[in-house]
């Protein structure tokens, strides 16, 4: 996989911006002129309340969605528009192609595929992307799931695993196609309180060992704490403070951020 430790970040460009980045559903706007840069091997945490818009900057970073107006840039490349002889256009499928292989997402419901075993949901995009042949994909497989602790379940379909055994088998899947770049949306939610501890010390060890970039939706804020370089607070598609993890969550300056962070301790979640 290429572990590294993660490099200061205070003197480069931005692996991803967005700018002035609007986004609705009919009437609805999720994103207003949103405007926000990632450094790469940067950790950051976006909190705020359901609804706040933080799924949808994922999935546009995933080509799931698009922008209504604005610009999305990785690496430098507009996610949303390439140039042909002189010409903006609206990106090709090649093109989201090209651009959505430096992700890798892992997903609230795991979205693991119910037919295959744990080894072959692991395998099948290096397979289906021409990246690897088939043995090849098996041996990265099998190294990515001794990674998060499931090495003796590569035979195993999902039924069989449990919520944590599934949510750490699709970490190993979006790890497969090694990605510059992690996104992680609210990977425990869907989890009995008890397995949560499993998956967050996978993501604990990702962002000690490795050089990836790693956009992380969640409510559990004690680990966002912990994870985070930066910590952005959204409401209503903007976003409302932004800062080190220690001041976010220990000395908020807008009394929507302590609001918040009040009704979330009062859930009995840690900060």
């Amino acid at each position: 996989m290429g572990l590294h430790v993660a490099p200061n970040t205070a003197e480069q460009s931005p692996i991803i911006e967005f700018r002035n980045v609007e986004k609705s559903f009919g009437p609805i706007k999720v994103l207003d002129q949103l405007c926000f840069s990632v450094k790469p091997g940067e950790h950051l945490a976006l909190i705020g309340p359901s609804g706040s818009g933080k799924t949808t900057i994922l999935r546009m970073l995933m080509t799931l969605e698009s922008v209504t107006a604005g610009d999305v840039i990785v690496n430098g490349v507009s996610l949303n528009h390439e140039y042909k002889s002189g010409k903006e256009l609206p990106a090709s499928e090649a093109h989201l192609r090209k651009m959505r292989s430096d992700f890798g997402m892992v997903f609230q419901h795991f979205n693991l595929f119910p037919h295959k075993t744990a080894i072959q949901n692991v395998t099948l995009a290096p397979v289906l992307t021409g990246l690897l042949s088939k043995a090849e994909a098996k041996e990265r497989g099998l190294k990515l799931l001794k990674k998060v602790g499931l090495a003796d379940k590569a035979g195993e379909y999902p039924s069989r695993l449990s919520g944590g055994q599934k949510q750490r088998v699709a970490i190993a899947r979006a790890l497969a196609l090694q990605p510059k770049i992690l996104l992680l949306d609210e990977i425990t939610s869907a989890l009995d309180p008890e397995l949560v501890e499993e998956v967050l010390n996978v993501i604990t060890d990702l962002r000690n060992e490795t050089d990836m970039t790693m956009l992380l939706v969640t409510h559990e804020m004690g680990f966002a704490k912990d994870f985070a370089d930066r910590v952005l607070f959204f409401e209503r598609g903007k976003i409302v403070e932004e800062g080190p993890p220690g001041e976010i969550f220990q000395a908020p300056h807008h009394e929507r951020t302590k609001s918040f962070l009040r009704k979330v301790i009062a859930a009995g979640h840690r900060v």
